[in-house]
């Protein structure tokens, strides 16, 4: 075990609060991700002190700045939820980091090494209840390739299934919600579509009017689910 955690470890064990932020502040930027990744696995590994490690981790990041690095680690439903509360001080979830993706760009990309299916529906509830602003901002951002977070959800997010009904609504506010803020580019379309063959393709997935992933491209781009599967094939 890294010192660094070791020392984070027995702070704990002290409660000693001044001088486990002291050592978080002194520690540099990949530590800081991994002080933060240990407090994570702690909460989600022992529910009855979620809030505590989750608290705490918001009291570290507000007293120093979130990582950039940890901006890509926001892949999963339990990292978003763990770390809602530090991604909504100083317009966190805008931060991005060096290929212009902030913490919704990876959510809605999803975990590259499985398939997983973004909480949609998680997301349209804090636009509707708080921090409606900075998440309607940080919706309509996009990263190093010109895609914002729905676009790369569309682009790369490799989960095929059919979204759950309330998921799959909550989806379709968040697309109308982008839409109203600024206009589709138009240029996004081929790229995503042959993303999409190439990920179909490499999962034996048939290309049909019947895949939800080209019904949502058809409705984002306003097209016809017989235009898309016409231009894939």
């Amino acid at each position: 075990m890294k010192q660094h955690i070791q020392t984070l470890i027995n702070l704990l064990s002290e409660d000693d609060d001044n001088a486990l932020q002291q050592h978080y502040r002194i520690s540099n930027e990949s530590e800081n991700v991994a002080q933060l990744a240990y407090l994570f696995q702690q909460g989600m590994g022992e529910l009855s002190k979620f809030e505590f490690y989750q608290q705490l981790t918001t009291t570290l990041i507000a007293n120093k700045c979130l990582p950039v690095a940890l901006i890509a680690q926001i892949k999963t439903s339990d990292t978003l939820s763990f770390f809602t509360p530090a991604l909504q001080l100083e317009e966190n979830f805008k931060r991005v980091d060096h290929l212009q993706r902030n913490a919704l760009h990876y959510l809605l990309a999803g975990d590259q090494s499985r398939a997983s299916q973004p909480t949609f529906n998680y997301l349209r509830s804090m636009m509707l209840f708080e921090s409606n602003g900075t998440l309607r901002d940080a919706l309509c951002q996009r990263d190093l390739q010109n895609l914002t977070p729905i676009e790369l959800y569309l682009f790369s997010n490799q989960d095929f299934k059919k979204l759950p009904p309330h998921e799959l609504t909550a989806l379709l506010a968040l697309i109308e919600i982008e839409s109203k803020q600024q206009s589709v580019d138009e240029t996004n379309y081929l790229p995503i579509i042959q993303a999409v063959s190439k990920l179909c393709h490499s999962q034996v997935q048939q290309i049909s009017t019947e895949l939800q992933r080209l019904m949502l491209i058809a409705i984002y781009f306003t097209k016809s689910i017989n235009d898309i599967v016409n231009d894939i094939n």
